[in-house]
């Protein structure tokens, strides 16, 4: 069985050979390890692929090194240190009443696809000749909102100026479903959605506020994405027990949650079998300040809980620039330790 047929069967509880191996590296820890990172990966090699494009953030190394830049959005970011995402300092959208006058980079987005066309489907190729699954985009509603508005702005407008708001998601949903047309045209197995909707301990907005406001945009662009045969990678941060039922019913394929946040056994209990648990171990404690043997155990019980009804998981970790290099090997290694 090759990797993309592994995650496939995981995906459609289809009893994989193994767990499927996934991992995130952060622009700073390989710049940390270098050469002693890529010789870990040649050994252990990843069964997914993980494409950016054109107007992805994480597409252009100069929106990881220190110093302010200013988006195509409008908005100015401040990154501290290099590898590492930065925040927005100065929101395009300083006042919400001006909402209404702002219009996303559509122009940008057309020349940007014309002008590294060619790039993705170079690495769409090399992971094909690999035989890897692969998935592309970063469809970020919620998260491009607080990048146009900041965060704390959002959150106000959310809760007294919903209607504003809503606006501002809809330019948002413009921008996307262009961009969309251009992933679906592309040969990958699977298209990335991203917003973390969660604190450690709670959601951001309350469950009927996610239903009315955000789940109508996730719905009509998982529905292409469904449409077209393609299946649905979705990652959020926190504490989002509260919105499992709701990511099963939109029938996302993969979700990349902090378990840890919520607990296993909570989320075992509840939605084990229903949906395929792409990850993923603990990146607060774990994996930075754990040892080897601690993650093998983890891993074992993730394994242990989720692993059920024939798949149902991906062996997935976050390679922080705070994770030592033999932990990186542990994280690559403790899914199918015999």
């Amino acid at each position: 069985m090759n990797s993309r047929d592994r995650v496939i069967a995981a995906l459609r509880f289809k009893q994989p050979d193994r767990v499927p191996v996934d991992m995130w590296i952060h622009r700073a820890t390989q710049l940390k390890y270098g050469k002693r990172l890529d010789a870990l990966l040649e050994r252990y090699p990843l069964d997914i692929v993980r494409l950016f494009g054109p107007t992805d953030r994480n597409f252009y190394p100069e929106m990881s090194d220190v110093g302010d830049i200013k988006d195509a959005w409008g908005s100015t970011w401040k990154i501290l240190r290099r590898g590492m995402n930065g925040e927005v300092k100065i929101p395009a959208i300083e006042d919400i009443a001006k909402v209404g006058e702002y219009h996303p980079p559509l122009d940008w987005l057309a020349e940007e696809w014309q002008k590294h066309n060619d790039v993705v489907d170079r690495k769409i190729e090399a992971g094909r000749k690999d035989n890897r699954f692969i998935y592309g985009g970063y469809i970020e509603i919620f998260q491009r909102m607080q990048f146009i508005r900041g965060t704390e702005n959002l959150l106000y407008d959310l809760a007294g100026e919903k209607e504003s708001a809503i606006v501002l998601r809809d330019k948002v949903m413009d921008y996307f479903r262009q961009y969309l047309r251009y992933w679906l045209n592309k040969d990958v197995d699977a298209i990335y959605f991203s917003d973390d909707f969660g604190t450690q301990r709670s959601l951001l907005i309350s469950p009927q506020m996610w239903r009315e406001i955000f789940k109508p945009a996730y719905r009509e662009l998982m529905t292409i994405v469904k449409g077209s045969g393609k299946y649905i990678f979705y990652h959020t941060c926190g504490h989002v027990l509260d919105l499992y039922p709701e990511f099963i019913e939109l029938g996302i394929d993969a979700i990349n949650s902090q378990i840890s946040c919520m607990g296993l056994g909570n989320v075992a209990e509840k939605f084990a079998g229903k949906i395929t648990f792409w990850g993923e171990m603990d990146r607060q404690h774990l994996l930075p300040f754990g040892t080897p043997e601690e993650i093998y155990r983890a891993a074992a019980m993730m394994k242990e809980k989720l692993f059920v009804n024939r798949g149902g998981l991906i062996g997935h970790s976050v390679a922080g620039v705070d994770v030592p290099l033999e932990n990186i090997e542990a994280i690559l290694t403790c899914w199918n330790r015999s």
